[in-house]
């Protein structure tokens, strides 16, 4: 089997190769490896998931900012219109300060103890960075398969062209025996009419097989981020989707496994009952430390010395149910994740099975057709046979030639069909689809 790539060599591609879409030269030839490099690089959602990821840890770095001590500067100016005094009888009219009043500190502010509150706030930010990073994963393994199964398109488009154009010179052929003949007076027009026929159906067949290249090559631009206007060549390849043991209970094990669909929720789960904690301890007590050094204090103010310290508690005594009203939302909310939970549980199950029902049946696919094919070559060398030994017709010959080619189209057609059904397996089991090795040389 060959060797799947890990997760983490997806990540670090796209880390090497997240700049800007423009900033990546565009090759013009693509084989399977190349069109995955360039759609991880130049695709917008992943470039917007992963902005997510550091929108998440900013938020980490704020919560943590939180346990630190603060420090702040402070200075003003007080004009009075007089001097400050008051009167007391039998002592007459006092003066305790000035009109010109400046004044400058600094002060240090520094939770000592917050009831759990900051703890629990950087513990459910953590769990929001780590489902930032699952939701970028998910993006990355469907960019992946959506790209590989774009490219499948192309080539399984390609060769309905090839196999078209084929036809079309073989039933081109077939004609023009079928006409000889009859002029010999050898056949009847029937036998005229019917390659005829055939060859009007597969020029229009020809020109839907063009038309299925362009489009298919459209939306692979389309994936890759390049001008529509771009010639581009898209060649077969030595990269191989990994092959999987086809068995249900284990694929759907590993799938609830390592979906990061399931990760990221449970990353949710657990931020949810962070919030369940944060409501609880906004309840409890809290205790901070105070310090202000004066540069400069206004003459209205008593003379303390320069520096002042103070340990402040502060217990909540009633919030007005906002406490209550925040814990009852982050239970509902986790309940609601865990309904989610299941939810998704279910539909990955369901996921799973389809995708290996549909490798199974592309796996047969591939079987009868290749049967086919062994017997389409068996009797094209009949008919050569019995042509040489003036036995059939060359019409015998043109016929059989024909059903061989209808064959290999569709050994071919049922081969990619299996690769796309691989590539949906793998993504509904949640990895890497694609082992690359070496771009075949056109």
């Amino acid at each position: 089997m060959t060797p799947r790539i890990p997760l983490l060599l997806l990540l670090l591609l796209v880390s090497l190769s997240s700049g800007l879409a423009e900033d990546l030269p565009a090759p013009t030839t693509y084989a399977l490896h190349a069109v995955i490099t360039r759609a991880l690089a130049a695709n917008p959602t992943i470039r917007a998931s992963r902005q997510a990821v550091t929108t998440a840890q900013t938020k980490v770095a704020e919560a943590q900012a939180g346990q630190r001590p603060r420090i702040q500067g402070e200075a003003g100016y007080l004009q009075l219109a007089k001097d400050p005094s008051f009167t007391v009888p039998s002592m007459g009219t006092l003066v305790f300060g000035k009109t010109d009043n400046p004044w400058a500190n600094l002060s240090v502010d520094w939770p000592i103890y917050s009831g759990g509150v900051i703890q629990h706030m950087i513990a459910a930010s953590r769990q929001g960075v780590d489902a930032a990073w699952q939701g970028y994963a998910r993006t990355q393994q469907e960019t992946v398969a959506e790209a590989a199964t774009a490219y499948y398109q192309v080539l399984s488009a390609q060769q309905m062209v090839t196999v078209m154009q084929q036809q079309v010179t073989t039933l081109t052929e077939a004609v023009r025996v079928a006409t000889g003949l009859h002029d010999q007076g050898v056949v009847a027009k029937l036998d005229v009419l019917r390659p005829t026929s055939d060859l009007a159906s597969a020029q229009t067949m020809l020109t839907q097989a063009d038309n299925g290249v362009q489009l298919a090559t459209a939306n692979l631009k389309r994936l890759l981020n390049l001008p529509q206007e771009m010639v581009i060549t898209v060649i077969p390849t030595t990269d191989a989707v990994l092959a999987p043991p086809v068995l249900l209970p284990i694929a759907t094990q590993t799938a609830l496994a390592q979906r990061p669909e399931m990760k990221q929720l449970l990353a949710y789960l657990r931020a949810a009952e962070a919030q369940r904690d944060i409501a609880r301890a906004g309840r409890r007590p809290q205790v901070g430390l105070h310090a202000q050094y004066d540069f400069q204090r206004a003459t209205t103010y008593p003379d303390m010395g320069s520096w002042s310290v103070a340990v402040v508690l502060r217990q909540p005594l009633y919030d007005g149910g906002t406490s209550k009203a925040q814990l009852a939302t982050a239970t509902s909310q986790r309940d609601e994740l865990r309904d989610q939970e299941e939810a998704l549980r279910q539909g990955i199950t369901m996921q799973v099975t389809s995708a290996v029902l549909n490798l199974q049946a592309a796996e047969k696919k591939v079987l009868s057709a290749t049967i086919a094919k062994t017997t389409a070559e068996e009797a094209y060398t009949a008919a050569v046979t019995s042509y040489k030994n003036q036995v059939a017709p060359m019409i015998d010959v043109l016929g059989a030639q024909t059903a061989l080619t209808n064959a290999g189209t569709q050994l071919a057609l049922a081969e990619f069909e299996r690769q796309t059904a691989l590539i949906q397996y793998h993504l509904a089991l949640g990895d890497a689809p694609i082992s690359t090795t070496q771009d075949a040389k056109p």
